[in-house]
């Protein structure tokens, strides 16, 4: 007897410690499948998700990684697959605006390959609703405004593309400027992106993204090219102002389209292969190397 209360006294002890002790062992399948997220190993990333959805299936953050993650794979079928996990997420919490932004984004580029009406319509509507749960969201108010300015009419609007710009800029002046280049260089107004440059860089000669933007905007128009190179080369000695910035990877791609225009083949495939190596995912910078002739 006073065997059998001894080991009842051990074993409730013992148990009681096991409820003090920290909830790290069952958090660390998930963070060790978000450190190769963060790592850019996407094939282990995958199947390290696909477990905890498996084990898990009301994990919408999961859910959410491994839409995320289809994005990166860029084939005919990553949109369809990956909007299956992030309408997912949106279903299982729909108020976190974070996934309501990625969920509507992904929806409005199977309406733009498509051509569908109804998934333009879920999209800009899940844009609306993560802006109206976090009115600093800038990723959704970005997306909406290439929505407003794209959709054709009844869908689009100028106004509404417009009022979004300013609400980017009240926020983030110089994503509003990238903004307003990308928008003015996508339509072909050439002239007029280049102009918002040069009355950046003449205020702030190592602003980020103005320097990004024009050479962006040489690379698109074959035009001030020596100067486009030469803005990009800068923008390489700096830090992007943020992970929504465009990154180094961007830039050498960039590069690499300058180069090729100027005739610079062997720089070309340099610049290149560093934005591969930086982002093995960077499929235009792929592309683009596959397409230059050895």
């Amino acid at each position: 007897m006073a065997r059998r209360r001894h080991l009842a006294v051990v074993l409730g002890f013992a148990l009681a410690c096991l409820c003090l002790l920290p909830p790290t062992a069952a958090a660390a399948p998930f963070d060790d499948a978000v450190s190769l997220f963060q790592a850019k190993n996407y094939p282990a990333a995958r199947a390290a998700f696909e477990q905890i959805a498996t084990a898990e299936p009301n994990n919408a953050a999961a859910c959410h990684y491994l839409g995320l993650i289809l994005l990166k794979r860029g084939d005919s079928t990553a949109l369809d697959d990956a909007m299956t996990w992030l309408e997912k997420a949106v279903k299982l919490e729909p108020g976190n605006a974070t996934y309501l932004a990625d969920f509507g984004g992904t929806s409005l580029q199977l309406a733009n390959r498509n051509r569908s009406y109804g998934a333009a319509t879920r999209g800009r509507d899940a844009m609306e609703k993560a802006i109206q749960l976090a009115p600093d969201n800038l990723d959704a108010r970005e997306g909406l405004m290439q929505f407003y300015e794209r959709a054709p009419w009844p869908l689009g609007s100028s106004a509404k593309a417009a009022a979004q710009l300013e609400e980017i800029r009240r926020r983030d002046p110089d994503r509003a400027t990238a903004l307003s280049v990308t928008a003015k260089a996508n339509a072909k107004d050439y002239a007029a992106a280049f102009r918002i440059c040069d009355t950046l860089l003449a205020q702030k000669p190592g602003d980020y993204m103005a320097l990004y933007q024009y050479g962006r905007t040489a690379s698109l128009s074959g035009e001030n090219l020596e100067r486009g190179l030469a803005c990009l080369q800068k923008c390489l000695t700096l830090t992007p102002p943020g992970p929504a910035s465009p990154q180094p990877t961007h830039a050498w791609h960039r590069l690499g389209v300058i180069q090729e225009k100027l005739h610079h083949r062997t720089e070309a495939r340099a610049a290149y292969q560093n934005a591969i190596k930086l982002d093995p995912t960077n499929k235009p910078a792929a592309d683009a190397l596959a397409a230059l002739a050895p």
